[in-house]
């Protein structure tokens, strides 16, 4: 498959993993345009604020998001967003069994990616990479898909950044290694971990 566009997860600009930049590299290298939600870029800032990430990591993010030339992307519409966050919630409750208030942040990153159209979302989190949480986008999908035509046939593939590079040559990903690669894991709480 061509890769149109890629979204980063918090989880993949903050892990100290040397393939995550070796997957930029790649991205920049290809001109495949890179976004990342409000969302990201609110919990990059809240977790240098509170001290969660050092300072030095923050920097990291910061340099891995501009070397890769991420542009914002969001939910423009609060109401639908809601809604469809809503779902993604009960999904990701139903599927993974975790807390509302622990996946609330990944919910709007999910559906603002899948709003706008991203075919690849790069992410270290099983909450997203998980065979399981495929269930999840396509829930979403489907409940979108009523308001938001283009969302009926969109496909997202979250992967982390080993299956990437193992997937992605010259702008293209093989959608057979990405799949073999998904493993049905259940994750049922959120931890913060760099």
């Amino acid at each position: 498959m061509q890769v149109r566009s890629v979204s980063f997860d918090t989880s993949f600009l903050l892990k100290d993993d040397p393939l995550i930049d070796k997957a930029i590299k790649a991205l920049a290298r290809d001109v495949v345009p890179c976004f990342i939600t409000t969302t990201v870029v609110s919990e990059l800032e809240q977790l240098r604020i509170w001290g969660r990430i050092t300072p030095l990591t923050y920097k990291l993010a910061i340099k891995r998001w501009k070397r890769s030339h991420a542009t914002i992307i969001d939910f423009k519409n609060r109401l639908l967003s809601n809604a469809f966050g809503r779902k993604c919630i009960l999904s990701m409750e139903k599927h993974h069994g975790i807390k509302a208030d622990d996946i609330a942040n990944d919910c709007s990153i999910l559906v603002s990616v899948l709003k706008n159209g991203v075919d690849v979302f790069l992410s270290e989190d099983f909450h997203f990479t998980s065979e399981i949480t495929v269930d999840v986008i396509d829930e979403v999908t489907s409940t979108a898909c009523s308001e938001y035509h283009q969302m009926c046939d969109s496909m997202i593939y979250s992967v982390d950044a080993k299956t990437f590079i193992g997937a992605y040559k010259n702008g293209e990903i093989n959608l057979n290694i990405v799949r073999s690669k998904m493993k049905a894991i259940r994750k049922n709480e959120k931890r913060f971990r760099q």
